[in-house]
């Protein structure tokens, strides 16, 4: 076997790395970039390599690229050199920057996981021992950041990554709220207020209550809605655990002053943890044996595979994917790409092959025909609209039937979900299905960066995601339109009817 040439060197990268978009950057400072890890309101993660890495494992990192405007450099600079400095067991800190460059950036350690969002979707609450685990480790990772004077501001449950160590708290480069709804804000911090630790550990109790029930604490509405009933103290904590009630509720408080701090915070959760396990009356466990107990808890979360690739040092790395071999893990077969909430970790979004373009000029296949009135169509164009969801979380989700008798309008530019929306015209009364986690989908715009769609020639998304993907899509994102398919399976009796395949549509 010839010698490798010394331009190239071999890195393991997760298994379905999405690819590059075309204006995306080769290279981000000394770093070479291989794919997108998802891409979130402050901005976007890539896959990349450190050459100067001594082994394949452990070149791959994360790199995540502001959007502009970024505001104040020199504060910038200033908090990303505190973060650098906090302690990392429970965050995720920068190990390199550049708050001066055009589109300042910085590297982080490649971390593989699951949102705390997508496991409560798919499994419902956390047990106990996961919960208090859980609700002690976001309450370190907070001290930490901290201890360090620096407030996350806009923590939520797609912030927080769960890996086989425990929960980590991610985003905390900008303290830009824009990308978290009004359920995690404090309602000083909703009004336009700094970020404080007092607004944090607000958003504490919001995440912890969330964790522990599989519901948002101050239910489902418009964000003005949800701020107003968190600005009375009206929210739900109903199948939280008892022991956890009290120090929730006050975390909650409308008013910053009445919440208890981190120390109280963690002191309490570690008495429920002592009463659950027999030791009233011990010691609380110390840091040692405190990192033990969370490890135990979250051994079932498993990295995914990753394959081994050579990568060239120089020019703009290979777009080519690693082939799709089916892997059988233990309990957590894991995502890497956290769209929507700009994170990383264990990917579950498939990018679409090379010669897949994206179509300047398309048309929109028409919708099928409707069956006789016995049937129910197993194929169906429907609305799916965020705000009309009772239940974000646990569905069923509503959808509308819609239809159209005109081509789609082309060459005038990408319309916003709402104006598409609006050329199309219900064909039938809302109904409601619950969707495969597992469901194929193929998405058109909804997990696009704003200047970009992936379309065929006839209008239909090609980027693929999966069900969960869309799910949690319907927990923030505007309204879509979009080709479903139901399951060949009855559904029984009174029960809504399972979707296993979704489709987006639109147009340029």
């Amino acid at each position: 076997m010839s010698p490798r040439s010394p331009r190239e060197i071999s890195v393991l990268v997760p298994e379905h790395l999405p690819p590059l978009y075309p204006d995306d950057p080769a290279r981000i400072g000394p770093y070479l970039v291989l794919g997108r890890l998802g891409q979130g309101a402050s901005g976007t993660v890539y896959a990349a390599v450190d050459p100067a890495s001594p082994t394949a494992g452990e070149r791959l990192v994360a790199v995540k690229v502001l959007r502009s405007p970024v505001g104040d450099r020199e504060a910038l600079v200033r908090r990303l050199t505190a973060l650098a400095q906090v302690d990392p067991a429970r965050v995720v800190v920068p190990s390199a920057f550049d708050a001066r460059a055009d589109r300042p950036w910085l590297a982080m350690p490649y971390m593989e996981g699951e949102r705390l969002s997508h496991l409560v979707t798919k499994r419902g609450g956390l047990g106990t021992g996961k919960l208090l685990a859980l609700a002690v480790g976001l309450a370190e990772g907070l001290s930490a950041l901290h201890a360090r004077g620096v407030a996350h501001g806009s923590l939520n449950h797609e912030r927080v990554l769960l890996e086989s160590h425990g929960p980590h708290i991610m985003d905390c480069a900008v303290t830009d709220a824009d990308g978290t709804g009004a359920t995690w804000l404090s309602p000083e911090r909703f009004a336009g207020g700094e970020a404080s630790p007092a607004g944090d550990v607000f958003s504490w109790g919001a995440v912890t209550a969330y964790a522990g029930t599989g519901r948002l604490p101050f239910g489902p509405g418009e964000p003005g809605e949800i701020a107003a009933r968190a600005a009375a103290g009206e929210h739900n904590l109903t199948g939280l655990p008892k022991g956890l009630v009290p120090v929730v509720s006050r975390a909650l408080d409308p008013e910053p002053g009445a919440r208890p701090s981190l120390h109280e915070v963690i002191g309490s959760v570690l008495a429920v943890w002592q009463r659950e396990n027999g030791r009233e009356g011990a010691g609380p466990p110390d840091r040692e044996e405190l990192a033990a107990l969370m490890e135990r808890e979250w051994r079932a979360v498993e990295p995914a595979q990753r394959v081994p690739r050579v990568i060239r040092l120089e020019g703009r790395p290979s777009r080519e994917r690693s082939p799709r071999v089916p892997v059988v893990v233990g309990a957590g077969v894991l995502a890497v790409a956290l769209v929507g909430a700009g994170v990383w970790g264990v990917s579950r979004l498939a990018g679409t092959s090379d010669d897949e373009a994206l179509v300047a000029d398309t048309g929109l296949e028409e919708a099928s025909p409707s069956p006789s009135p016995q049937e129910e169509p197993r194929t169906l164009v429907v609305r799916f609209d965020p705000a009309e969801q009772e239940n974000v979380v646990e569905g069923p989700w509503v959808f509308t039937p819609v239809d159209r008798d005109d081509e789609p309008v082309r060459g005038q530019g990408v319309p916003t979900h709402q104006d598409w929306a609006a050329q199309w015209e219900e064909a039938g009364e809302p109904g409601t299905a619950v969707i495969d986690p597992e469901a194929e989908v193929l998405c058109a715009k909804f997990c696009a960066a704003p200047d970009h769609v992936f379309l065929d020639e006839e209008g239909r998304g090609t980027w693929e995601l999966t069900g969960r993907d869309f799910i949690d899509y319907l927990s923030w994102g505007p309204v879509v339109i979009v080709e479903v398919t139901f399951s060949e399976e009855e559904a029984a009796e009174g029960e809504p009817r399972e979707i296993v395949q979704v489709t987006e549509l639109f147009t340029d």
